[in-house]
């Protein structure tokens, strides 16, 4: 059962991946308006539902745009994040990046819509899929 609220585009970008002390460069193969799949060349050590900082490069000599994601889904070298919360312009970012990528343009913008009126009602956006891999 499918139970994702957001479409996901391929977006294939570089990235880095904070956790306390610990940088992983990685890559984003997925995105969508409220997560990511990431990919790395060693295994990620971040514990499931841990926060860590995401920044993603969205241009080259453009600062990256950077995340608070919580991990959903681990398994060695791969990674499902949802995001928590973005820095400075990022969320906007993000939707301009999906937007000059995506092929489903109509289901971006009813999604663009359902977290207005989430954020305008103060509601909790509801909580991604439960997890039952982990690191290994």
């Amino acid at each position: 059962m499918n139970q994702r609220r957001f479409h996901r585009v391929k977006h294939t970008a570089p990235g880095e991946l904070k956790h306390h002390d610990m940088k992983y460069r990685c890559r984003i193969e997925n995105i969508s308006l409220r997560g990511a799949l990431i990919s790395a060349d060693e295994c990620l050590m971040v514990p499931l539902n841990e926060s860590c900082t995401l920044s993603i490069e969205v241009a080259p000599g453009q600062a990256p745009m950077v995340v608070t994601v919580g991990v959903v889904h681990c398994f060695f070298s791969m990674m499902g994040v949802k995001f928590i919360a973005f820095e400075g312009n990022a969320e906007q970012t993000l939707l301009e990046l999906i937007r000059r990528i995506t092929t489903e343009p109509e289901k971006l913008a009813q999604e663009w819509e359902s977290i207005q009126q989430e954020k305008a009602g103060g509601k909790q956006p509801t909580p991604a899929e439960p997890s039952v891999a982990h690191c290994n």
